[in-house]
């Protein structure tokens, strides 16, 4: 089961554990249903050492019940509910019998909301029956049953229309206080969807969300950076995060390209300075101290399983 959502501790709730999992992947997201047996599962500390995706995941109970745990809070959930729970943190569930879920796993880098709004919404169970959270359910469902079947134009587009989801899950009042800036959010949405096109210039992202230039520079200055500060970060970790991806095995310079980064030497130097080491040295030094790694991370669409208590 690990290999279709992130490293966890699996602990069947008496006897043998059946499941199985189906699902697809819609762009840069991955979507996937999971039936099974009654058990517990938890993310530990070392879980999150040996590998994170750095996602957030929006989880839909179809039908059972489960205990949720992270950030200091509990959550207990019905059918039909929304969960939000975060792979960079520890979290545990437990289930009461047989269960299903939904479950979309959003790279956090694609969502214009600092991680501590994030944060403040993470287990919390959130009824369907209305506001945001009832939009939301059916376009999950949705996406987990055939969003994988359209063709890459659509899936971005279908990517853009959940990360507007989540952002709208997210931007509610009454938990997290004001929620983000609209405008913001947005620039940072444009920004994360053209990361590979070196062209990309705040004219262009000021243009796309309907804003003046100087109003833009002042959004990313009061949230702490510029846009050509924001934009190399986020290139910079997309690129990290491939090169320590094992099924990523093209050249440096190539994925720098992707990244919307077309001078190798330049790269090599932005990089160094941000992370301590070269791309190169990066990429050497995690496969030689993670050997297990290097086989790649095949994925199928639909498995079963099934597994003893320990």
């Amino acid at each position: 089961m690990c290999d279709q959502f992130v490293p966890l501790a699996v602990e069947p709730g008496g006897g043998l554990l059946h499941g199985r999992v189906a699902g697809g992947d819609v762009a840069e997201l991955r979507l996937r249903r999971i039936r099974a047996t009654q058990h517990g599962f938890e993310r530990r500390a070392r879980d999150i050492g040996v590998a994170d995706p750095e996602v957030l995941h929006l989880l839909l109970l179809d039908h059972g019940e489960t205990l949720v745990e992270q950030d200091d809070r509990t959550a207990t959930m019905a059918p039909g509910d929304l969960l939000l729970y975060d792979s960079s943190r520890p979290f545990r569930f437990r289930t009461a019998g047989e269960f299903q879920f939904t479950i979309c796993l959003m790279p956090k880098r694609l969502l214009p909301v600092p991680e501590r709004v994030q944060r403040t919404w993470t287990a919390r169970a959130l009824a369907t029956r209305h506001g945001v959270a009832a939009a939301v359910a059916p376009l999950l469902a949705s996406l987990a049953r055939h969003g994988s079947t359209a063709d890459a134009a659509q899936q971005l587009a279908l990517q853009q229309a959940m990360v507007s989801m989540y952002v709208a899950l997210l931007s509610e009042t009454g938990i997290a206080g004001r929620p983000p800036d609209v405008n913001l959010s947005l620039a940072k949405s444009h920004i994360a969807r053209h990361l590979g096109d070196p062209r990309l210039c705040p004219a262009d992202v000021a243009a796309a969300c309907s804003i003046s230039l100087s109003y833009l520079h002042r959004l990313f200055a009061n949230d702490g950076t510029t846009v050509a500060g924001y934009v190399r970060e986020q290139r910079l970790q997309a690129a990290h995060r491939d090169l320590l991806e094992a099924a990523v095995q093209q050249p440096v310079a190539q994925i720098a390209e992707r990244w919307g980064i077309t001078d190798p030497a330049h790269f090599s130097r932005m990089f160094k300075k941000r992370f301590g080491s070269s791309p190169a040295e990066l990429r050497r030094r995690w496969h030689v101290e993670s050997p297990g790694q290097a086989s790649g991370d095949a994925r199928p669409r639909e498995a079963g399983f099934s597994s003893a208590a320990r």
